[in-house]
């Protein structure tokens, strides 16, 4: 691999990365954020939903966006609206600027997925693209990682404030790099992957998709706060212990991709059930930690993180596996679905916790909606495979 092409993919890891920040501090901050905005942990989840439910529909135009300004462009605007975010959430420090935030940084988030993904498909040859994939969406999670280990910790000791604008240097920083490394090739739809229809039933993949993050978002929006508010953990270990999971998880991540590659098409989505029905085990070792103590949430953060983002790594190609002749609109209704849970699971998750005083309960209801996501991929394996 080239060394262009490797920063490219470096440039790719890291707007991906940044470009999600907004929509995960406020759960890795959410005792803190409760007790500064006077909120509820239910409104505190409510940004991280508003965040990733503007994504979706930011997603919806970012295509058409993306070809008309090509790859450069549209992942530099991403990280000067993050960057502008931060810094005005920093200055002005309300909860209202926080929601509206989410939506202009959530909405933009679009720009970065479409525009990495079409500056990687061009420049990368087929035989690396997949890991080129892997390594690029292992930015979200690598992210996760920086800022549960430093989140909670630097907010006690330097106030959350002073993180955002660290944060919008550091996008910044990585937009000015996507301007000079980023090729500046115009994007153009390839015709043939959208005149074919959607092989039938092709929804179950909206439904599978939502039942995958609705039962994943809350490892990230909530350990934190589940591990400070129930065990009494310092805000320190807590941000090491989600650290530890989501690195854990960086590694699962690119390692199950080369094995997905080598599984064949047809074993792909059986990959995911089996990681999802792990997840949903992990899930009832997190519970136990209200017994048992912190290390047994630590192993099952492990478990169930590293198994979660390894499905929704795997999940892309089986997108392109059942729809290779409409990979556009197939993925839109997969991603329709994904944030559809993704703003709707965090608040949910929040709300239950404040309604019933206890984590134990929305933990269960993860756990449901995992194992429900195990049928539902199970119907999205029947879907007939898409044939010119």
């Amino acid at each position: 691999m080239k060394s262009s092409e490797k920063a490219l993919i470096g440039v790719s890891a890291g707007s991906v990365g940044i470009g999600a920040s907004l929509g995960f501090f406020p759960g890795f901050l959410a005792t803190v954020l409760s007790e500064d905005l006077g909120v509820s942990k239910g409104k505190v989840g409510l940004i991280v939903g508003i965040y990733f439910g503007a994504t979706g529909i930011g997603s919806i135009l970012a295509g058409k966006i993306t070809e008309l300004y090509g790859p450069r462009k549209v992942i530099f605007a991403d990280m000067l609206a993050v960057a502008a975010c931060s810094f005005l959430i920093a200055i002005i420090g309300t909860y209202e600027t926080w929601i509206i935030s989410s939506l202009v940084a959530g909405a933009a988030y679009g720009l970065t997925n479409t525009g990495t993904n079409a500056a990687i498909g061009r420049a990368i040859s087929e035989t690396q693209r997949t890991l080129a994939m892997s390594i690029k969406t292992a930015g979200v999670p690598f992210m996760a990682t920086v800022a549960s280990a430093i989140g909670p910790w630097s907010a006690a000791k330097w106030q959350w404030e002073n993180i955002l604008v660290v944060n919008g240097i550091c996008a910044l920083v990585v937009g000015l790099a996507a301007l000079v490394i980023v090729p500046d090739d115009d994007f153009e739809l390839d015709e043939s992957l959208i005149t074919k229809s959607l092989p039938q039933k092709f929804y179950w993949f909206g439904i599978a998709s939502f039942l995958l993050i609705a039962g994943s978002q809350p490892f990230y929006s909530w350990i934190v706060s589940y591990l400070e508010d129930s065990l009494d953990v310092t805000s320190g270990l807590a941000g090491a212990i989600t650290s530890v999971a989501c690195f854990c998880g960086v590694i699962g991540m690119i390692l199950n991709g080369l094995y997905a590659d080598r599984v064949g098409a047809e074993k792909r989505i059986q990959l995911i059930m089996t990681l999802l029905f792990l997840s949903a085990i992990a899930i009832g070792f997190v519970i136990l930690g209200l017994v048992l103590g912190v290390w047994i949430v630590l192993v099952g953060a492990i478990i169930g993180v590293t198994a979660q983002l390894a499905a929704i790594g795997t999940m892309h190609a089986c997108v392109v596996d059942k729809a290779p002749f409409s990979v556009s609109r197939a993925t839109g209704v997969t991603m329709t679905g994904y944030y559809l849970g993704a703003l709707a699971s965090p608040a949910l998750f929040g709300f239950v916790v404040d309604w019933t005083g206890s984590f134990a309960y929305p933990w269960s209801g993860t756990a449901v909606l995992l194992f429900a996501a195990v049928f539902a991929w199970f119907k999205a394996g029947k879907i007939e495979k898409q044939f010119n």
